[in-house]
């Protein structure tokens, strides 16, 4: 069994405390920016599973944001390495680590916008699009 994503999340914050995930406003699939050019901050948030073969080895990881088509957008990502121990008197079982990462972005024009995350060899995507809020 290889190291996988259980859940991707996108929300309005997100934080990791003592290995549960606090999440709120999340599941949305449209941003309603109130214009263009201005700063926008949220949050992706993940539950990674680690196999106990996998435990105390280093796993890689990345977060893009991407077009529809596959296109990178250069103004955010994250790679790193995520590592989980085995806890004392814990015998063969899977290991589930919490993520959360804030993402900054400033865009200037309506786009769909892709969240792929990738966690070893498996990989998840979640799709949302920026627009300007209609008053």
């Amino acid at each position: 069994m290889e190291p996988s994503i259980d859940s991707l999340l996108l929300a309005d914050f997100a934080e990791v405390v003592n290995g549960k995930l606090y999440v709120m406003g999340a599941g949305f699939t449209t941003v309603a920016l109130p214009a263009f050019d201005q700063p926008y901050r949220f949050f992706v948030a993940a539950g990674l599973r680690i196999p106990w073969s996998h435990t105390n080895q280093e796993i890689p990881f990345t977060v893009r944001l991407e077009t529809l088509d596959g296109d990178p957008i250069d103004c955010w990502s994250l790679d790193g390495q995520m590592e989980a121990g085995r806890a004392p008197g814990q015998r063969g079982e899977d290991s589930v680590s919490m993520f959360a990462a804030p993402v900054d972005v400033v865009v200037t024009e309506p786009i769909d916008v892709v969240v792929r995350f990738a966690f070893g060899t498996d990989q998840r995507t979640a799709r949302f699009r920026f627009v300007v809020a209609v008053e």
